[in-house]
């Protein structure tokens, strides 16, 4: 397995990445079992492999842990992995050396992507609501810029998100998820959501992991920091970015939406 990094040079941004080094190891509690299989993206996204046929050439430029990214490896797709975060990509490395596929790796920004990456792709996936990642308007279109500068022509990127005007309507303060085990451990994943008065401030996701040994309980705490958006102004920065043409599923009762671009 190769795997290829670069230094993420520091600036707005590179501001998100530091929150997931130390939660990276652990990341992937967050994860049921079949979603880590990457099965449930592959079938969200089955009619853009469709059109792209079995020869595209992808890039995952929020890989996280390498989920997606080894899916599509497995399925003989020519993908190609990048993260912000340093931490994200080498567990991503190692989940793939782990299923003995070769995903080519890069630790980049998605302004930086033009001088980390090789070639051009007719794919370019951004999900897990990472683009929520960037700090203003400003940011995203320049992050949307440098996506856009590794498209080929008539390439697509598909970028997911949540609603978060839904969301906020909705004020839920707890996610728990299901108990996970592991080799031996046993965890429950807990989101704890924090409301600031203003949509446009920061929101702090606290990711709550609480392990259980033999009834010996213990809780690791990750701060996530987002800054919301609305579906317009997703469409308004990426329209600034130089994308045309937009496919969207959003709607208003729905907690998460798709949007492709070209």
């Amino acid at each position: 397995m190769t795997k290829y990094t670069s230094n993420v040079s520091d600036g707005p941004s590179t501001s998100a990445m530091s929150q997931y080094e130390e939660f990276a190891a652990n990341y992937h509690w967050l994860y049921s079992d079949y979603v880590a299989s990457g099965k449930p993206a592959l079938e969200q996204h089955a009619d853009v492999l469709k059109d792209a046929g079995p020869k595209a050439r992808i890039l995952d430029c929020s890989c996280g842990i390498g989920t997606f990214a080894i899916a599509l490896a497995k399925l003989d797709y020519e993908v190609s992995g990048s993260d912000g975060s340093p931490g994200m990509i080498e567990q991503a490395d190692l989940a793939a050396r782990n299923a003995n596929v070769e995903v080519p790796l890069r630790c980049s920004t998605w302004e930086n992507l033009p001088a980390h990456v090789s070639g051009s792709f007719d794919v370019v996936f951004c999900l897990g609501n990472s683009i929520g990642h960037t700090r203003n308007g400003e940011e995203m279109v320049r992050s949307l810029q440098g996506i856009r500068a590794v498209l080929s022509s008539g390439g697509k990127l598909v970028i997911d998100s949540r609603n978060w005007e839904q969301i906020r309507k909705e004020k839920t303060r707890f996610t728990p998820y299901q108990w996970r085990e592991r080799a031996g451990q046993r965890c429950l994943p807990i989101y704890v959501w924090n409301f600031p008065e203003k949509f446009e401030d920061p929101h702090t996701i606290e990711v709550l992991l609480v392990f259980d040994s033999d009834g010996k309980v213990s809780v690791r705490s990750y701060p996530i920091v987002y800054y919301p958006f609305r579906v317009e102004e997703l469409t308004e920065r990426l329209r600034s970015a130089g994308f045309t043409n937009f496919q969207n599923r959003f709607s208003e009762n729905r907690e998460g939406y798709r949007v492709i671009a070209s």
